[in-house]
């Protein structure tokens, strides 16, 4: 009777196993997928078309950037002024590149900024862009309508990405100094209560560590398209939680290095078909891309 006993008992525990062997093989590992300034390959980047048609296709995270008006509201730009790239002027021509930085954002108020047109012209860098009226929303705007897109269309929930365009020679000139900076684009985020479903991200340290110091709680990443881990980490305080380097620096070797420390590593802006293949057979965190549908999916 033992013997029988023992004979079960040896059968079920070999039968748990191969089935918890089983399930560990076919658990996949999911790679993030961030929409690049929304879906900016489709649409108008940094734009309300673009955060939601990366929602729509799929996207986990949508990826923008803020900048400062003069009026001290938070503005969702990539740069601090009019780029001659995409933007039209009030008088329906094209914004030149000798003239583009005199449209300084942090001198305009937002009520004027609004008015300059960011998608009728398209961008001759992304040919499949939709071309439509858009312009440069604030960020409580694209909090606002991203929730309720996602609520009226019963989608899963998103978490934004939020690079703060700050660079050292632009301090007090084409943006506030970094604590006020900080601060400002923190009292937007609590004002949402969104402040669990965030991370911030800037190349400037400065940036990253006035954010550890003063919101602990909030998760950071550090941009960089620099080689060197351990020299760009010493001009932080702190551990990032992500590490957000340009793709081309990943390898085996780098990764294994940063997942070492506890970083995620989340490349940048991986657009072409094969690039998003080698990064994702590299099992990266995340990617951020500017064509999300080309990563949603993907077996990975």
């Amino acid at each position: 009777m033992r013997s029988k006993i023992f004979a079960v008992t040896m059968l079920s525990l070999a039968i748990g196993a191969c089935t918890q062997l089983k399930n560990s093989e076919n658990k996949k590992f999911n790679t993030e997928v961030q929409g690049h300034r929304g879906d900016r390959g489709n649409f108008p980047e940094n734009t309300i078309p673009a955060f939601l048609s990366a929602v729509k296709k799929g996207a986990d995270v949508i990826e923008l950037d803020v900048v400062i008006s003069s009026d001290r509201k938070v503005v969702v730009s990539h740069e601090p002024f009019m780029s001659s790239s995409y933007v039209t002027a009030l008088n329906g021509t094209a914004i030149s590149k000798v003239n583009e930085k005199s449209f300084n954002l942090y001198h305009m108020s937002y009520d004027s900024i609004k008015r300059y047109d960011v998608g009728s012209r398209g961008n001759k860098s992304f040919p499949e862009q939709q071309k439509m009226t858009a312009y440069k929303p604030l960020l409580s705007e694209v909090i606002d309508s991203v929730e309720a897109y996602i609520k009226n269309n019963k989608l899963k929930p998103v978490r934004i990405n939020v690079e703060i365009k700050s660079d050292r020679d632009g301090y007090g000139l084409s943006q506030p100094q970094p604590t006020d900076f900080v601060s400002l684009v923190m009292h937007v985020i609590e004002s949402k209560k969104f402040s669990n479903r965030i991370n911030i991200q800037s190349f400037d340290p400065e940036i990253l560590n006035i954010m550890h110091k003063k919101y602990p709680s909030v998760k950071t990443a550090y941009l960089t398209d620099r080689p060197g881990i351990d020299k760009n980490l010493s001009m932080l305080v702190f551990t990032p939680d992500i590490y957000s380097p340009h793709y081309k620096l990943v390898n085996r070797k780098f990764l294994d290095s940063l997942h070492s420390k506890n970083m995620r590593v989340i490349p940048w802006t991986v657009n072409d078909n094969k690039d998003i293949d080698a990064m994702l057979a590299l099992k990266v965190d995340g990617i951020i891309t500017d064509y999300p549908e080309r990563v949603v999916g993907k077996p990975n």
